[in-house]
């Protein structure tokens, strides 16, 4: 368990190799508490593409982001906010070393379906700061990862990219500060489709009994079972062919739809 992030630390001496080479379609990974409850969490859909979701303190997870990575994406999208678009960066903040810093521009080009006709750009510029390299031990795997800051250059600035976070490298696993130092335990497995591992993740998390009970019990089904199945051969199979080009599932009716019967909140919508 995380207990504290101090700045410089110098890595323990071993060596992890990236979890990310070593996942297959349908694998999941959970970073949770002491109480079991997900704090993020990431499903791999294909060799390029990943949903990823953060839990909430006492409440419902936040929505999917659909990433090729974790640290910095390239590409990235999120469904129900109709998110989809490219980022290159004027210097790559990997190269940054423990107790440095980098500024860069996110230079970020919007994709279809919203943007069909055009390729609006916008750049923001950010700061970079790298203060821990760590490595510590969870439930028998052992983890390396980075402390890093965002800042903006815009007062008043709300953008989500901005604050304090963790990067689990070895896992490919993004979470905030506060959440970071929360882990205690690591889950691997695997789900049946993206929504299914959101249902998964949901199951842990909901702090409704009633809903949780029927995420439970829909899940048991066969009915349920075939949907997931559906998802994956269709939403999934064409997010891990299309998304490192640009291309989203809701841009399509039929996909979008089979998207839609399989989520958990439309499956319990009370």
């Amino acid at each position: 368990m995380i207990t504290r992030f101090a700045a410089p630390v110098v890595l323990i001496a071993f060596i992890c190799t990236p979890a990310a080479a070593q996942e297959a379609p349908g694998d999941y990974i959970l970073l949770l508490d002491d109480q079991n409850r997900p704090l993020a969490g990431s499903y791999r859909i294909g060799p390029d593409v990943k949903m990823t979701i953060q839990g909430r303190e006492d409440g419902l997870p936040r929505n999917p982001v659909y990433l090729d990575r974790a640290f910095f994406p390239t590409r990235e999208a999120e469904m129900l906010a109709f998110y989809n678009a490219r980022h290159s960066y004027s210097s790559d903040p990997a190269a940054i070393d423990v107790g440095g810093e980098m500024r860069i521009v996110d230079t970020e080009t919007l994709q279809p379906p919203l943007f069909k006709d055009q390729k609006p750009e916008r750049e923001k510029a950010l700061k970079v700061k790298v203060s821990a390299r760590l490595a510590f031990e969870v439930s028998g795997y052992k983890l390396v990862g980075k402390a890093y800051t965002v800042e903006g250059y815009e007062l008043g600035d709300e953008d989500r990219r901005l604050g304090d976070f963790f990067h689990v490298e070895t896992f490919d696993i993004v979470l905030s500060a506060p959440a970071a130092r929360k882990i205690a335990v690591l889950e691997t497995g695997k789900a049946l489709s993206s929504s299914d591992f959101e249902a998964l993740f949901v199951e842990r998390t909901s702090p409704i009994p009633d809903f949780t009970k029927c995420v439970s019990e829909k899940r048991k089904t066969p009915e349920y079972k075939a949907l997931a199945e559906k998802q994956r051969a269709l939403v999934d199979a064409f997010l891990a062919k299309n998304f490192p080009e640009g291309q989203v599932f809701w841009a399509d009716t039929a996909l979008y739809e089979a998207n839609f019967a399989t989520n958990i909140y439309s499956l319990c919508p009370n």
